[in-house]
């Protein structure tokens, strides 16, 4: 029986191919955006961590709450991690990594390069439950001080650099000037740590990991640490562990820990970031759209079904009861809605081979999600899930006919059903709604996304370009030859033609490397800031506004110099009401250790270092070791980017040819890295509110010339008694547009609801600007006016002797 009812539906879609095509198109579209949504979803917050039961791994973190600005991060200090690893009671094991950069010698094939990677514990990869898919893990000897560098490739070091040659496992290569043997390759799925934004990374992706690990000489360099809990612990009872850690820690070292409390994070959660929360607005957005269709196919069916009122008729007269014909129509909108299920699936497919190239790197996996079978499934299922709710209403509507043997005798096109036209009407007001509410919020998301690149950053970001030069340790092992290094390569881009100024730093905004501190005065509470070795004319290269006293000299670069630049925030904060040049500022003190003591020579504007929405917040530069600490070369420059990077490059090489540079890019390109995620999800939530429009007003186009030339004949006597085509288009257009209306005020309503709860949800996305509220209603007025008015105009050409012969 349902194999009949299947052929049946078949043959009479293909009886109706335009009416066919339309709703199948609608199908495709609305099930293809819901597709492609959960292909996010399902890589990136679905989808297992490519590790051994993930659910029990965790990130340890340090967190300073009693600071008047909280500052936390990811990271744990050298101490710390060995003290928890010690003491806890609750974690399985602890594995702790670093980040390390290796310069990998040319030979005759391939040219000097380097690598962005991590120095790690041995047990490490056991920790996470991972094994290389060619060679072995390090060994606990491997981990020892003494021990010659050993290293794990990547997937895609492996396949690039070297060939995937297998023979490469076991084979000694030259980094940082001496040898290291490769014991193993991880599998292509692997990356960790997955999250990398540093701007000195040459890939978003790990490309090794080597042992033996090196304790930082600094004991406050921040470290990771990723841990497994103990079978049967929570998360919480980890956390009561930590916290008691962290009290005891403070009791025994409170030179170092009196401030700082440790605490973790599932592994997840510190991967994925606030992606998901953006990730799950798309989702809703998505549905909300793929409603718009539904109601789109039910109109459509709707008519289909008056024009089949002889044939149902003729099926109840002959016998069949109700609930055959019921079932009948719902197996042809299951059909119906399983092809386009189909379309939407390739549609889904095909945008997943183009989003992958557009993926921002800040939201870990997203650009591996595939349009694989679990996709295909899903992408089925909600074609089933479309085909009920598209077709219960019509089914059950030309179901229970029981007049419609009266009605196969007359004309379907003078006075048929008005519940049938209240009931279209009521969909179509529904799909504007709807169509309001997306076009809307997308609106308000793109106008807050509007504002937040187009916030100032505090430093005149056009035309700067920044290099990342690190100097191999191996060449340049005391801080005396790295300064001097450093030195020469300042005043060679200097010589460089276009070149306005030129500096060095060691942190570099929106690069992902920060170096929160803290700072105090005599007078005032210690406050976070974020603490920066700036040298020769880095502040001016970056445009940075001075505001009282001067800038740094050359001469005082000197490791012993005290001089040290705050910005305005700091100065309000540790002098207010007074001048802070001359002030004197203490770096890093503790009761401890509190002769850390500088002088301030200036005042700057404030600028934005991690975010641009991020709060104005306090930065000192010092001089001191400037050459010897920077990592960043930054140059203002009237030349293109393009140039300036060969030129830089040139410049090095004649000083040091095996010296690499790790990466090249303007500070707008930062800026712009910096907020990828936001711009990917705002150009998706965009194109379905853009879509979710334009099927609107096609429903609406659909349901107005539809009940249009039903009131052909009614046209025609109104037209003959005196009607001008004036009355007539004002006719059609004020009861077509009585429904956009009724759509309209429903919708708004709804979007101001649901901004006040995004807003309490989203950082940043503001709802007090109405401008873009009123964009997008006038968006949706006029494209639903002209859906009102073509069928209103039409309308007008009515030749009443044509239509009255017609009754």
């Amino acid at each position: 029986m349902l194999l009949h009812d299947i052929r049946l539906a078949l043959r009479l879609l293909r009886r109706a191919p335009a009416s066919t095509g339309i709703a199948l198109l609608s199908i495709a579209l609305s099930v293809g955006a819901t597709a492609v949504v959960f292909a996010a979803i399902k890589s990136v917050l679905i989808d297992p961590l490519p590790y051994a039961r993930p659910s029990e791994l965790v990130q340890l973190r340090s967190e300073y709450p009693r600071f008047a600005q909280q500052s936390h991060g990811d990271w744990v200090v050298w101490n710390d991690a060995r003290e928890v690893a010690r003491r806890n009671r609750t974690l399985e094991s602890v594995g702790i990594y670093g980040n390390a950069i290796f310069d990998l010698a040319g030979d005759s094939n391939a040219t000097p390069e380097a690598l962005y990677g991590l120095r790690a514990k041995a047990n490490l990869f056991p920790t996470l439950g991972v094994s290389p898919m060619l060679g072995r893990n390090i060994l606990p000897e491997e981990d020892q001080p003494d021990h010659a560098d050993v290293m794990i490739l990547s997937y895609g070091l492996w396949a690039r650099r070297f060939h995937s040659d297998p023979s490469v496992v076991g084979r000694i290569v030259t980094v940082n000037g001496h040898g290291c043997l490769v014991i193993g390759v991880m599998p292509r799925d692997f990356n960790f740590p997955m999250r990398r934004e540093a701007a000195h990374t040459p890939s978003p992706y790990v490309e090794f990991w080597a042992a033996p690990f090196h304790v930082p000489a600094n004991p406050a360099a921040g470290l990771g640490a990723v841990a497994r809990l103990r079978p049967g612990v929570s998360l919480d009872e980890a956390r009561q562990d930590l916290a008691s850690i962290s009290r005891t820690l403070a009791h025994d070292f409170p030179a170092t820990n009196r401030d700082r409390v440790l605490t973790l994070n599932r592994l997840r959660d510190r991967t994925v970031g606030a992606a998901g929360k953006g990730l799950w607005l798309l989702m809703a957005a998505a549905i909300l759209f793929m409603l718009i269709g539904c109601a789109n196919v039910a109109n459509l069916l709707m008519a289909r079904g008056l024009a089949r009122q002889r044939e149902i008729a003729v099926r109840l007269a002959v016998g069949a009861g109700h609930w055959r014909i019921i079932r009948q129509l719902l197996t042809e909108s299951c059909v119906l809605a399983l092809l386009g299920g189909l379309g939407g699936y390739f549609l889904t497919a095909a945008a997943w081979k183009i989003l992958p190239t557009i993926a921002p790197v800040s939201i870990p996996r997203l650009a591996a999600a595939r349009a694989d079978t679990t996709i295909f499934g899903f992408a089925l299922a909600l074609a089933i899930v479309n085909g009920i709710l598209f077709g219960i209403a019509p089914a059950l509507r030309m179901g229970g006919w029981k007049r419609a043997i009266v009605w196969s005798g007359f004309s379907a096109r003078g006075a048929a059903s008005g519940q049938d036209d209240r009931l279209r009407s009521t969909l179509v007001a529904a799909e504007v709604a709807v169509s309001v509410l997306l076009v809307v919020i997308g609106g308000q998301v793109m106008a807050s996304f509007a504002r937040l690149v187009t916030t100032d950053p505090g430093f005149q970001a056009d035309r700067v370009v920044a290099s990342v030069v690190l100097p191999a340790p191996e060449r340049y092992r005391n801080p005396e030859q790295r300064g001097l290094f450093y030195q020469r390569i300042l005043n060679a881009v200097r010589a460089i033609p276009g070149v306005k100024s030129a500096g060095t730093v060691d942190a570099l905004p929106f690069s992902g490397e920060n170096h929160g501190g803290f700072a105090s005065s005599t007078e005032a509470h210690p406050l976070t800031a974020e603490i920066d070795v700036a040298g020769g004319d880095y502040l001016q290269s970056m445009g940075v506004r001075l505001v009282e006293g001067r800038w740094f000299r050359e001469e005082e670069v000197s490791a012993s110099n005290d001089s040290a630049i705050v910005n305005t925030f700091v100065a309000r904060r540790l002098w207010p009401g007074a001048s802070a040049v001359g002030q004197r500022i203490c770096v890093y003190c503790t009761p401890e250790n509190p002769n850390n003591w500088k002088r301030v020579i200036g005042v700057v504007s404030s600028s934005s270092h991690a975010a641009l929405d991020e709060p104005e917040k306090g930065n000192v530069y010092l001089a001191a070791g400037a050459m010897q600490e920077s990592v960043f070369l930054v140059v203002r420059t009237e030349r293109s980017k393009r140039e300036m990077e060969r030129a830089i490059r040139r410049a090095i090489a004649a000083i040091d040819p095996n010296q690499p540079v790790f990466l090249s890019a303007t500070m707008r390109d930062l800026i712009a890295d910096s907020v990828a995620d936001r711009r990917f999800i705002m150009m998706l939530l965009a194109v379905t509110g853009c879509l979710a429009l334009m099927m609107s007003a096609a429903g609406v186009y659909g349901v107005i010339s539809y009940t249009t030339s039903r009131r052909t004949q009614e046209i025609g006597i109104r037209m003959a008694v005196g009607a001008t085509p004036r009355n007539v288009f004002s006719l059609i257009f004020r009861q077509g547009f009585l429904t956009v209306a009724i759509g309209l005020a429903f919708g708004l309503g709804a979007a101001l609801v649901c901004m006040r709860y995004l807003a309490s949800r989203f950082v940043g996305l503001e709802t007090g600007h109405p401008a873009p509220i009123w964009i997008a209603a006038g968006m949706v007025i006029v494209t639903a006016g002209i859906a009102c008015w073509i069928p209103s105009r039409r309308a007008t050409g009515t030749d009443p002797i044509d239509a009255l012969r017609h009754e």
